[in-house]
């Protein structure tokens, strides 16, 4: 924003704006203006300098690098911030004077041209790179940026029907934006300026934003399965499992007997619209079936509901989950409903649904039904496996 605009903005504010920048925050820089309309209040880790042309406030916290980054990643440059994430553009030629490119070397240059020229020059110089164990260079991915931008991992994965995600199209629009949010730090601890002066919340200082802001420090189970990690977790036990699906049968959705999880600040509405997902890594997954189904074309939906009794044969199958609740993931809404209903007006859903009920009633077993992406669903990929499995129940 040049000097004019930012005199005409504050004119038809009635104030002058505050800078300030992520950078000193966390591990992403993000330079914005903000106009506000109450006092802020020096303290810990926040320092107000108001003797320059732009007010300005510095904010300071500490962010563990290796939260940002994906296993076996990590920041070239361990000593200073990414530079400002900016909209993708592919194009198919440089454009009228790249930011950067005269500080960038013939390699910097060959990566920007293989990349279609998506980002300004200087994101593709090496210390604003990606490093793995190997020595590849890469630019932070999509969920690199969400999660040092303070948003949970694949938050922007919604931005477009099922259909079209997993294309080109669909990440450069994720990247894009992040590119043109803001940083949620930083709005967050203003906020809570405001909030603390207010008497709603307490004085927050940046470093304990930022502690709120990762998976390790949550305190709900809703917000913990809403911010999870980038890196895998690791010797999951077993008895850990099963205490995480109690808790989560604590979680049900006022239209049935579904999972929902929602954030502590989360209205719970009549009809839900966005649906966060049940990270299916909090579990140890192995294949009981798969193939792909080589019968009569059927819909999507039917499918899934078709998967789902089969699921529910196998467990029946075992003595010793006969009279039990459980968790059962799906990646689709509608059977989700259906399930958490009992009924569908669909002719096609009907019938496997009216098995899966009678299986439940006689077998005295409660299913609670969760959703969970289908690019988070471990049965997605033995569901397209092109042969048939011999056993009826692979790896029972």
């Amino acid at each position: 924003m040049d000097r004019g605009d930012r005199d005409t903005m504050s004119d038809e504010f009635g104030s002058l704006p505050w800078k300030c920048d992520a950078g000193t925050m966390s591990w992403c820089s993000r330079p914005r203006l903000y106009w506000l309309t109450w006092e802020l209040s020096e303290q810990e880790g926040c320092t107000l300098l108001c003797d320059r042309e732009v007010a300005e406030v510095v904010l300071v916290a500490s962010q563990n690098l290796e939260l940002v980054c994906k296993e076996g990643w990590m920041k070239y440059d361990c000593q200073r911030a990414f530079p400002t994430f900016t909209t993708s553009r592919p194009r198919s030629n440089p454009g009228r004077k790249p930011a950067g490119l005269m500080q960038c070397d013939q390699e910097d240059v060959a990566r920007w041209t293989a990349d279609m020229y998506r980002y300004p020059p200087y994101q593709y110089m090496q210390k604003n790179l990606m490093i793995g164990r190997t020595g590849e260079l890469r630019l932070p991915s999509i969920e690199e940026k969400e999660f040092m931008m303070g948003f949970p991992v694949n938050y922007t994965i919604n931005a477009v029907p099922k259909g079209q995600r997993g294309t080109q199209a669909h990440l450069d629009l994720r990247h894009t934006l992040i590119g043109n949010s803001w940083s949620v730090p930083v709005v967050a601890w203003l906020i809570s300026q405001l909030f603390g002066r207010l008497g709603l919340c307490p004085w927050f200082t940046p470093q304990q934003i930022m502690e709120m802001l990762t998976p390790q420090g949550q305190v709900y189970l809703q917000t913990q399965l809403w911010r999870p990690p980038l890196r895998p977790l690791r010797r999951v036990d077993k008895g850990d499992q099963g205490q995480l699906v109690q808790k989560l049968s604590h979680l049900i959705s006022i239209k049935g007997e579904d999972i929902l999880f929602n954030t502590p600040s989360s209205h719970m509405c009549k009809y839900h619209r966005l649906r966060a997902s049940v990270p299916s890594k909090l579990w140890r997954w192995k294949v009981i079936a798969g193939r792909r189904w080589s019968g009569q074309k059927e819909h999507i939906n039917s499918l899934e509901m078709r998967a789902v009794l089969t699921a529910l044969k196998w467990r029946l199958e075992h003595r010793h989950q006969v009279g039990h609740r459980f968790l059962h993931l799906v990646d689709s809404l509608v059977v989700l409903h259906a399930l958490a209903r009992g009924r569908s007006s669909s002719r096609k859903l009907r019938s496997p649904l009216s098995k899966i009920n009678a299986l439940l009633l006689c077998s005295s077993s409660t299913a609670l039904w969760g959703y969970v992406h289908t690019e988070q669903n471990p049965a997605d990929a033995p569901s397209r496996w092109g042969r048939r499995v011999r056993t009826k129940f692979r790896n029972a």
